[in-house]
């Protein structure tokens, strides 16, 4: 019997024999892994060549599709710039500004597009190359337009402004369709890097026309007489012509300006500057030539510097507001001319001295002059010249005229006040000034001449050193006729205004009353008697006033006779004259007469006039 085996061995015996089969097997199994192990790896030694061969491939399709897509686009970008290139190759005039204009702003948005967000396509040479036609091509359909451009603003040739000036003509101008033409190249080219050079041509291409035109009359600005010694004739330099074909030139380009630039107001100034800053600088120049002939030649020429200052005055007022850069040489122009006239200002007066002292002898019929006759050609001169004097006014007084010793009482201007910021009322005192001293001096050198061994006493109608009052009054008042008459027959009476007519009117009677002055003196011989009653005169006091009658009718007599002698030609003078005359004799005898007609048994053997015959006798003196 075989024998007993525990349970319990039983079951660990055939766990054990599981164990070890499970064993087996497990190492049967990893030894399999480990095959399979070497085997995958030997796999994906052999596998990694071939994905990333199959990467590289995917990305080169990838890129082919690409560059595919980049061939196509590059080919629909060609064929779209190849229908543009023909439209610009037609030309401007064939195809029209604006379509031309528009072209290449397709263009250039086309250039735009490739350049931005497209950096990786500019290493394609195929790209470059398109971008590089692009560019040439926007380079040269703008240069077209600046040739266009430039041909417009040529449509206008040089041309000779006289004979604009001289038909009246405006200058040439462009055409509205020519306007806009110009207009809209500057728009296009406005805001890029090209906006300077087509302004800068613009500027350029006007500024060289109007010289070319200038260049016609330059000649003729240089002359002002044909010969040195010739007194200037006004208005006969070719300077005035100049100036006039600059003023209009200058309004030209002003509205030319604002034609082509009425989108960029703030362009403008700067542009009109640019183009007109050559033609003020040579007309600065040329107006410092003409200057200095007329420093050379001042005798002659003198008075061509109002016509300068009128020209100098006209050009400034023209470019009042606008800006430009050699505007000081317009100032400057203004400071040298302004010195010249200043001189002849004071020449004038200086002249008068010269010549009233210049005189030997009072003429024979104390009539007009030489001295008198130069006085008022020169003035009269001036009077031709008045805007040019008018302009030349500016920040002067009498003192730049007037010698420094000048005395005031001479004159018929005592301290008033005139505005001198008013150039009518400068102007007019100087005028006054002139006919002033031409009286006074006239008066001291007839007072030399009369009274040689005293010290004269001018412009005092109650000087008793004086003892030839009436003929000086009589010789001053005929050659103040000849002045008040050619004042009458010129500007310069405009010129005087109501203050200078005042100051002659004045002067007249300040020498009316030298004519009087002996008439004055006998009549104060009728007011020195001790007036009393008629009825209780004495012998003695009837006797005085015989002799006051007596020396009465003689000093009348005698001045009626002296009287005479002097005929004034100026039926005002005469009047002024005799009226002065009568008012001064009448009242004075009338109330002596009335006091003492009756103190005489026989009146008419002392009393040879009654006032009424006395007045018939004064209205017959002075005719």
């Amino acid at each position: 019997m075989p024998a007993e085996i525990d349970i319990d061995e039983a079951d660990v015996l055939v766990l054990s024999q599981g164990l070890q089969k499970t064993s087996k097997l497990t190492f049967q199994i990893n030894k399999s892994l480990q095959k399979i192990a070497a085997t995958s790896s030997q796999s994906s030694q052999l596998f990694t060549p071939i994905l990333a061969r199959n990467n590289v491939l995917t990305t080169l399709q990838r890129n082919i599709e690409s560059t595919l897509n980049s061939v196509a686009s590059v080919k629909d970008l060609a064929n779209e710039a190849s229908k543009y290139e023909i439209i610009l190759q037609k030309g401007i005039n064939q195809v029209g500004l604006k379509q031309y204009t528009q072209v290449i702003h397709k263009l250039d948005d086309m250039l735009e597009d490739i350049q931005s967000g497209q950096a990786n396509r500019e290493e394609n040479s195929e790209f470059h190359g398109i971008l590089t036609h692009l560019e040439e091509l926007i380079r040269s359909s703008e240069a077209q337009l600046r040739v266009y451009f430039i041909s417009i603003l040529n449509s206008i040739k040089p041309f000779d402004p006289q004979i604009n000036i001289n038909k009246k003509m405006p200058f040439p101008y462009y055409e509205d369709q020519q306007l806009g033409a110009l207009s809209w190249i500057l728009d296009y080219f406005h805001g890029n890097s090209e906006s300077s050079t087509i302004q800068d041509m613009l500027v350029g291409e006007r500024s060289k026309l109007i010289l070319k035109c200038m260049a016609f009359l330059e000649p003729f600005a240089k002359e002002v007489t044909a010969t040195k010694n010739a007194p200037y004739e006004k208005g006969s330099s070719g300077m005035n012509s100049y100036t006039e074909a600059l003023l209009g030139f200058i309004a030209n380009e002003k509205s030319l300006v604002d034609d082509l630039y009425s989108q960029y107001v703030d362009i403008k100034p700067q542009v009109l500057s640019q183009i007109l800053s050559p033609l003020i600088s040579a007309y600065a120049k040329l107006f410092n030539t003409n200057l200095k002939i007329v420093r050379g030649n001042l005798e002659n020429v003198g008075f061509f510097s109002f016509e300068l200052v009128e020209s100098i005055n006209g050009v400034k007022k023209t470019l009042r507001g606008k800006e430009l850069q050699n505007y000081n040489l317009l100032q400057d122009c203004t400071q040298e001319v302004r010195q010249v006239t200043q001189s002849l200002f004071r020449d004038a007066i200086d002249r008068i001295f010269k010549k009233a002292n210049s005189i030997s002898t009072i003429p024979s019929n104390n009539g007009v002059t030489e001295a008198t006759v130069d006085t008022m050609s020169r003035l009269r001169k001036f009077s031709e010249y008045k805007n040019g004097c008018l302009g030349a006014m500016d920040n002067i007084t009498r003192e730049n005229w007037l010698p420094s010793n000048y005395k005031e009482k001479e004159y018929t201007l005592q301290n008033e006040q005139l505005n001198w910021e008013d150039h009518n009322v400068s102007l007019s005192c100087f005028i006054s000034d002139c006919i002033d001293t031409l009286a006074v001096n006239l008066e001291r050198k007839a007072q030399i001449t009369l009274m040689p061994n005293q010290e004269p006493d001018v412009a005092n109608p109650n000087s008793s050193r004086n003892k030839h009052k009436q003929r000086i009054g009589f010789f001053i008042l005929m050659n103040l006729t000849l002045v008040e008459q050619i004042v009458e027959k010129s500007e310069l009476n405009s010129m005087l205004g109501g203050e200078g007519h005042s100051r002659l009117e004045r002067l007249k009677k300040r020498y009316v009353s030298y004519m009087v002055s002996d008439w004055r003196d006998l009549t104060a011989n009728l007011m020195d008697a001790v007036f009393i009653d008629s009825s209780g005169k004495k012998s003695k006091d009837k006797e005085q006033i015989k002799e006051k009658f007596r020396k009465f009718n003689e000093g009348f007599e005698d001045l009626v006779s002296g009287t005479k002698q002097y005929k004034l030609s100026d039926p005002s003078m005469k009047v002024t004259l005799k009226s002065e005359i009568i008012s001064l004799v009448m009242p004075m005898y009338e109330r002596f007469y009335s006091r003492y007609k009756d103190s005489f048994k026989n009146p008419r053997k002392h009393i040879k006039y009654t006032p009424d015959e006395l007045t018939t006798v004064l209205n017959q003196l002075v005719r």
